[in-house]
């Protein structure tokens, strides 16, 4: 909701002729948080209008599994005589699709669709996109290497998802374009029959996450980021002190070796590493320290953060020592995901200048997979208060 505000408010403050429009997504993981979520209450109170690829192409999606699930409440499959003649369009149709009609049934697997890069997981099904959700236990059987699909049953895949479950394959790119063409050629219409809508004279402001604009505009105002890869065209490394580094390595851990981050993982906890904020220091700065790690739902641990805070002086003990611990990269939802943590808070001055940032791990706890922490960016900026 902050993203979606600030975002909002500083294009129609810079562009004050500029329409805005949202184009709102979702993916098949049913626990994931929705487009709709994440622009919650600022598209009304903006007058932001919302071109839904989720309102348009999910209601089928959720009609489609509770067909199958009716069919096969373990594997979400279907007999050889649902396919439809023309995928159930016009005779001139040469597209596959069962149970409904394109692009709303079940396809056929097309690995040749699929980035070649991510060719090695395979295509996805209906069953697997239903296990990722994490909501059903135990009697899901989805993998067809392992001889669980029943014999003269097809599995489905759904054509406008990407085999990740979140992102649209290419057909669903082109529907969304589709929607925004639509979208655009109405509201040029309406414009031509005097029917646009009243520009405001005043923006508003939601006031969730902000009282006034002038703290919203702080809350966006990011005065330092280092990250472990680059994003933008500018790149700040996240480069810790050398000497402080005790337990943790920067590489990737992902299969395509592409997220790199400081990453710890002894059982035995201790991993230490340190970094340093170095801004303008004066009797009025105050700065918030965030620090942003992996979250993920199995491997991860615990660990402390401690923001030493020297202000001016470089030199002897620091001035205030604030301290953060048990922060949690294990949460339940069954997707592993950047967040951004707090460290300091907006009405203490936690970092006024020179400031050191350590992070320590915990020990494992019991009954946990792993205690990996993975650390992706450090950055501050200004308290609101």
């Amino acid at each position: 909701v902050l993203c979606a505000e600030v975002v909002t408010h500083a294009l129609l403050k810079r562009y004050q002729n500029s329409a805005i429009s949202y184009l709102e997504f979702q993916t098949a993981i049913a626990t994931r948080k929705t487009g709709a979520l994440l622009h919650m209450g600022v598209a009304q109170h903006y007058d932001v209008p919302v071109i839904s690829y989720a309102e348009t192409m999910f209601p089928g999606f959720y009609r489609l599994k509770a067909e199958l699930e009716k069919e096969d409440d373990k594997s979400y499959t279907f007999p050889q005589d649902r396919w439809l003649a023309n995928g159930g369009l016009d005779q001139s149709s040469n597209v596959t699709s069962g149970v409904f009609s394109y692009p709303h049934g079940c396809s056929r697997c097309e690995a040749h669709h699929i980035i070649e890069q991510f060719r090695y997981g395979g295509c996805k099904s209906m069953c697997t996109f239903v296990e990722r959700s994490g909501i059903i236990h135990g009697r899901l059987k989805c993998s067809s290497k392992q001889g669980q699909i029943p014999e003269g049953r097809n599995e489905c895949f759904v054509p406008f998802l990407a085999h990740d479950a979140i992102h649209p394959s290419a057909l669903g790119h082109q529907i969304a374009k589709d929607l925004v063409v639509h979208t655009l050629a109405s509201a040029e219409r309406s414009a031509c029959k005097g029917e646009s809508a009243p520009s405001r004279e005043v923006l508003p402001l939601t006031t969730f996450v902000a009282n006034s604009f002038r703290e919203l505009d702080t809350r966006a105002n990011w005065l330092v980021v280092y990250d472990v890869a680059r994003i933008f065209s500018r790149w700040d490394k996240m480069n810790p002190v050398a000497s402080s580094v005790q337990g943790f390595r920067l590489y990737a851990d992902d299969k395509l070796k592409q997220r790199p981050g400081w990453i710890a993982t002894s059982p035995e906890g201790s991993s230490s590493i340190t970094f340093v904020l170095d801004l303008p220091a004066d009797v009025n700065s105050c700065y918030t320290v965030y620090l942003a790690i992996l979250r993920s739902y199995k491997g991860m641990g615990t660990f402390t953060v401690q923001v030493r805070d020297f202000g001016e002086n470089r030199e002897g003990q620091p001035k205030r020592v604030t301290t953060k611990d048990n922060i949690d990269g294990l949460w339940s939802s069954p997707i592993s995901v950047w967040s951004d943590i707090q460290i300091t808070p907006d009405n203490e001055k936690g970092c006024t200048g020179y400031c050191e940032v350590q992070i320590t791990t915990d020990r494992k706890k019991d009954n946990r997979e792993g205690n990996k922490v993975k650390l992706l960016t450090l950055s501050a900026r200004s308290c609101t208060t």
